[in-house]
């Protein structure tokens, strides 16, 4: 078996995967990747596939080409599968998110009452995402705020919202 440094080129993909398969494994290790480290390892293998077919000899060693590439092939994943995680979280967990549905006309109507509630701030924000369908951005534009103020705006009235229904729907119950 060759030296992973003395990686030519003409080398089978075979040969290249016994070599590099210790510095994929070493890779998911220092990155703390604990679970799915099968998955993590295919998209190791993928990314040392395509290090091995776009690798020019001119540019330097193989190794450390390869290195980089199957690391930041996993860095984007790990990237992916955390804000698919957090989406599917708040998706789950942010009642305003499953209580705002237009068909379902009582809760609509608490809700409604509900928000007379909040800050005008928060009103606005609630009143022009949620029943209006403007974008945060725009919604930014109107309100002479910055992008991540309407961002700000919208998760705390969301959170008080949330508070207030919960707290009136105790009273009902």
């Amino acid at each position: 078996m060759k030296q992973i440094d003395q990686f030519t080129g003409q080398e089978r993909f075979g040969e290249v995967v016994d070599a590099f398969e210790p510095m994929i494994h070493s890779i998911i290790q220092k990155l703390n990747i604990y679970k799915n480290k099968d998955d993590y390892f295919q998209i190791g293998l993928i990314a040392l596939w395509k290090a091995y077919k776009r690798f020019k000899k001119e540019k330097g060693k193989f190794s450390t080409y390869a290195y980089h590439y199957i690391r930041g092939s996993i860095l984007v994943e790990l990237r992916k599968n955390a804000q698919q995680e957090r989406v599917e979280y708040f998706s789950e967990n942010n009642p305003l998110e499953n209580i705002l549905d237009p068909t379902n006309h009582f809760e609509l109507l608490h809700i409604e009452e509900l928000i007379s509630y909040l800050p005008k701030k928060f009103q606005y924000i609630i009143i022009l995402y949620y029943f209006e369908g403007l974008p945060l951005k725009e919604i930014a534009k109107l309100l002479n705020i910055s992008y991540a103020t309407s961002k700000l705006w919208k998760r705390q009235a969301i959170e008080r919202l949330a508070k207030l229904f919960h707290e009136n729907n105790r009273e009902f119950n």
